[in-house]
């Protein structure tokens, strides 16, 4: 059975990601990194994904809470057994290599516990089982391990084991390369490691009760799927549709420099400085070897080509599921005025890093080759480039904020030519009251361009801030929350839910111009899932997520919504 999307828990641990259905299977687990080839996927195909589930085997049980420990990303499933209870803790284990523990623990009576592991089959990879006694080998891209504490035994689709849980005593099933100790570290010692790298929460003041909560959260959400000094993913799944049966399936698993800044600058305004400065420092070293690329992987290296796997059924029928992103080849020049905005936020907090500062003079040198080319914009829109104004709106901010730096001495470069290109730009652009749209020449509101009222060197389009929020207030809201842009500017003409974080971008900027944005602001959180976890995009009913998820951009954009600077920007 495949679960609503919000329904799963993420499980994360800087090298790679689970999902965790609400029957206690691993719908997603990618091994041994988030962008490797998945291990188990039943959430894209219910046949050939695999399964490696654990429930009470009593078939009346019921699960009666699922909740993450606080400050972290150790979930914990409280199950009803007759009079008993079963508690199931499960993380990957902030340990040497990816380690996925599940502990159990019994209160009111002993618990009968099943677990079933069906072969996985992604197309192209022949994988086995071998069972070791107490020990399950699954044989494919990679060659791991299930250890369980009794013997497994082969079914007509995998293999199974059963055990009893005592209340006196706990019993754990890890999952790990096949080749690693099969000593696991203690629930307690990753829940004592999350809670060393993610700071106690302040309420932040006036805001909705819980948002502390949801704020540390977004912090584990936004360091667990970082990979370590690498780069951190947009969404560590692939082929969530972005709308229920369509073929708006996309591959998030990769690190996108615009989205990677923005989390940086979370990062920061959460007070996680030295894990803002290294994804800095990441994206710096990227920009400086191979220029301001959309996207790599995490480790720096160029993403697979965009290919379609005809033979999985996708996510309820969502068709096809990718691998690999095509807008890696695409031009879209806000890249280096959002890596520019980070360069500056973090110069201000004293934490600029070597390799970010070096990567502003050669983004500021790109932009002033550049600027005036068509692109495809921050919507990444599938069609022939054009003049977008979130493009150029960029351009602007992000040479007006490499010249600071220069005058600052933090960077070396040419601050004078910069600022003329960035005042070439902001003429390009015009002043007057009218809104911006989409396009230079049109095309409608535009969700991007609330950043107008968030970020710097713009004076001169001041007086067109209010008309732009207006503008995309009275076009693009749909059940709340906010679409992307007005009509279909891309080829793929299937429908496309609206988005959670320019809900949250409008929100932020409707505060920063003094109007009231909080409507937004409610909307947006609405969208969060029982674990506080965002889409990318939200069902216009429902508000239930959609799309690859937990999108980091959405978490990013919350955490930036709420969080008011202690310094303006």
């Amino acid at each position: 059975m495949q679960h609503r999307i919000g329904e799963h828990a993420l499980l994360a641990d800087s090298r790679t990601a689970a999902l965790i259905d609400p029957d206690g299977n691993v719908a997603w687990l990618c091994w041994p990194w988030m962008d490797a080839t998945p291990l188990f996927f039943s959430i894209l195909d219910g046949d050939r994904g695999g399964t490696f589930s654990l429930r009470p085997v009593q078939p009346n049980a019921r699960v009666i809470s699922r909740n993450y420990h606080a400050r972290s990303l150790v979930l914990e499933t409280v199950w009803e057994v007759g009079r008993a209870r079963l508690f199931v803790d499960e993380a990957l284990a902030l340990a040497d290599g990816p380690l996925l523990v599940r502990r159990m623990r019994a209160e009111g009576g002993a618990v009968a516990v099943h677990v079933a592991v069906e072969t996985p089959a992604w197309p192209g990879q022949h994988a086995a089982l071998r069972i070791l006694d107490t020990t399950l080998e699954i044989s494919g891209a990679d060659r791991v391990a299930v250890h369980a504490p009794s013997a497994w035994e082969a079914t007509p689709d995998g293999a199974r084991c059963g055990f009893a849980v005592l209340p006196a005593e706990a019993q754990t099933v890890t999952l790990a390369s096949a080749d690693a100790s099969t000593t696991a570290p203690s629930i307690e010692t990753t829940l004592t490691r999350w809670r060393r790298v993610i700071p106690e929460i302040r309420q932040p003041a006036g805001a909705a009760p819980g948002t502390a909560g949801l704020l540390e959260t977004s912090a584990a959400v936004l360091l667990g799927l970082r990979r370590n000094d690498g780069g951190i993913v947009a969404a560590p799944t692939t082929s969530l549709p972005q709308w229920p049966q369509s073929a708006r399936t996309w591959d998030y698993r990769y690190c996108w420099l615009r989205d990677s800044s923005v989390a940086a600058l979370a990062m920061l305004r959460l007070g996680l400085v030295d894990a803002a400065r290294s994804l800095g420092a990441f994206i710096g070293s990227v920009v400086v070897e191979s220029g301001p690329l959309p996207l790599v992987r995490l480790d720096g290296t160029a993403p697979p080509t965009e290919t379609a796997i005809p033979e999985l059924a996708g996510y309820r029928g969502a068709r096809p599921v990718r691998i690999g992103n095509a807008a890696a080849g695409q031009a879209q020049l806000d890249v280096p005025g959002e890596v520019i905005e980070l360069a500056t936020a973090l110069a201000r907090a004293g934490a600029l890093p070597a390799e970010l500062g070096a990567a502003v003079p050669v983004l500021a040198g790109w932009l002033v080759q550049h600027w005036r080319e068509p692109d495809n914009g921050i919507w990444e829109i599938r069609g022939a480039p054009a003049r977008y104004t979130h493009s150029l709106v960029t351009t602007a901010s992000g040479l007006e904020g490499a010249a600071a730096l220069a005058d600052q001495r933090l960077v070396p470069g040419d601050a004078e030519s910069w600022r003329k290109v960035a005042a070439a730009a902001a003429t390009e652009l015009g002043g007057g009251d009218r809104p911006l749209e989409l396009r230079l020449d049109g095309g409608g509101a535009d969700a991007a361009l609330a950043q107008v009222a968030l970020l710097g060197g713009l004076d001169n389009l001041a007086g067109r801030v209010d008309a732009t929020l207006d503008l995309i207030v009275s076009r693009l809201v749909r059940g709340g929350l906010v679409d992307r842009y007005e009509g279909q500017p891309d080829t793929l003409v299937d429908p496309c839910a609206p988005f959670v974080f320019p809900t949250f971008w409008l929100a932020g900027a409707l505060a920063a111009v003094g109007r009231d944005g909080s409507r937004w602001l409610d909307a947006a959180l609405a969208t969060r899932g029982p674990f506080g976890l965002f889409g990318e995009v939200a069902d216009p009913g429902d508000h239930s997520p959609l799309g690859n998820y937990p999108q980091v951009q959405s978490h990013a954009a919350f955490v930036l919504a709420v969080v008011v600077p202690e310094t303006p920007s």
